[in-house]
């Protein structure tokens, strides 16, 4: 287990020494200073568990440098070290901010006590800073733009699931807004209110997934200094959201069964299993049949999450949608762009096979390259990029020569950019980095593509 840092600043060198040794000795790690300067010189790197700040300092005293630790960084843990005769300065940092203060000469255990809750309070609020940005971007209902045939269906089977409590599968292509769908019923259930939680599953290690999703006891593992929330638990109430779940790990599948089946979840290292209240929205553009009958997915695992299903439509199959999703977008960008009538007849030819997030990207690029602040058909013709679709006769039917193709094909076109690759091959990053493994090929420099 982790020991907690403490940073000391104390100006008496004896007193620094003495206060150094003894919390070493109780576990802790002590950087000491004889001023303020050199403190909030470290302050910018790593920031330590706690501070034990000194009331009288030579130049800048504690209560300058207590204000400016929590203006660096409001979660900032401060214990004052005070003389007699000085409560009141005391008082003053507490309503500053700081954490606790300490009469001298403090008694050892009183002061190891007071440094161990506040390394343990920061270590808290940086968990919930972290599960804050988990929740983020809940407020506004995500919007579906479209008044196609298509979309009409698909908004009527969004009406029907978000009345129901069963766990959700949400399949279409890459880039066709599978996460908006997922939003929009979470919005229109009766989980609302509560917190949609986003995991991307091709995103988190294989070695970190457990810890991710059901959370970690203190001391379950090297670098584990608190117990952490999983992101079951942070979802207790709400939904949580499986991002191209055909990347989960296997070793991780029957825990996810169980969390499912039975409502509980196990911290890693707990005794004990944990009661949570969650349904399960997932999302992939694979077809997860087939990764069962290949046996990549657990059966049970995909008739547990697939009790019910919803399809987005590609792009191509909505393209009455172009105008309305084109403008949507320009608006959103606050983009003064216009764009001509044949400009959107250039967009309509075009396949999409990025569906609505190429759309989007691509308008992004005409905004920039459109001269005299429109787009029009030439702009589109010039800087649409093309899909990545045989030119002619394909060179084989081989599935595995032909999967290496695209691979090479796609760093090509995208000069080695592996995520816009992964993007134009509708595939996780994850997955192209272990198709790359798996062909045996290897970037060339930045520039110059991909090679065997």
């Amino acid at each position: 287990m982790k020991s907690p840092r403490i940073h000391l600043v104390e100006d008496d060198a004896t007193l620094r020494g003495v206060l150094a040794r003894e919390l070493d000795s109780l576990g802790f790690v002590v950087t000491a200073f004889a001023a303020a300067d050199a403190a909030l010189v470290a302050a910018r790197g790593a920031a330590p568990d706690a501070w034990l700040v000194d009331l009288r300092l030579p130049g800048k005293n504690g209560l300058e440098l207590l204000r400016e630790l929590l203006a660096f960084d409001p979660q900032t843990q401060v214990v004052m070290l005070t003389g007699h005769g000085a409560v009141p300065e005391a008082v003053e940092a507490m309503r500053l901010g700081a954490h606790d203060f300490l009469t001298k000469p403090a008694r050892l255990d009183v002061l190891e006590q007071v440094l161990r809750r506040a390394a343990e309070k920061r270590s808290l609020a940086l968990e919930n800073r972290r599960l804050r940005r988990v929740l983020d971007g809940q407020g506004a209902l995500p919007e579906l733009i479209g008044t196609s045939t298509p979309m009409h269906e698909l908004r009527r089977v969004i009406e029907r699931v978000s009345t129901s409590d069963f766990s959700l599968i949400v399949q279409g292509e890459s880039g066709t807004g599978k996460e908006v769908v997922a939003r929009t019923v979470h919005a229109k259930s009766a989980r609302g209110a509560a917190p949609f939680v986003v995991v991307s599953c091709g995103a988190i290690p294989a070695t970190l997934f457990e810890s991710e999703l059901f959370g970690h006891e203190r001391g379950a593992f090297t670098g584990a200094e608190q117990r952490r929330m999983g992101l079951f638990e942070a979802a207790d109430g709400g939904t949580l959201f499986l991002d191209e779940v055909a990347e989960l790990p296997r070793t991780v599948q029957p825990a996810l069964l169980r969390a499912l089946q039975f409502g509980d979840v196990r911290p890693v290292g707990a005794e004990s299993v944990r009661r949570v209240d969650v349904r399960v929205i997932a999302a992939t553009h694979r077809d997860l049949r087939e990764l069962v009958r290949v046996g990549e997915f657990r059966e049970d695992l995909y008739y547990r999450i697939a009790a019910l299903e919803v399809t987005v439509p590609p792009l191509r199959a909505r393209r009455d949608d172009l105008r309305a999703l084109a403008l949507h977008y320009l608006a959103r960008a606050g983009h003064a762009t216009a764009i001509d009538e044949d400009a959107f007849d250039a967009l309509a030819r075009h396949d999409w096979p990025g569906n609505v997030r190429e759309l989007e990207n691509t308008l992004e690029r005409f905004c920039l390259l459109a001269e005299g602040g429109r787009i029009d058909a030439r702009t589109v013709e010039q800087h649409l990029q093309r899909s990545l679709e045989p030119s002619g006769p394909l060179p084989t039917l081989d599935l595995h020569v032909l999967e290496r193709l695209a691979v090479i094909e796609a760093l090509t076109a995208f000069k080695g950019d592996k995520r816009e690759a992964a993007r134009a091959l509708g595939v996780s990053l994850k997955t192209l980095y272990n198709q790359i493994d798996r062909h045996g090929l290897r970037p060339k420099p930045a520039g110059d593509g991909a090679s065997a």
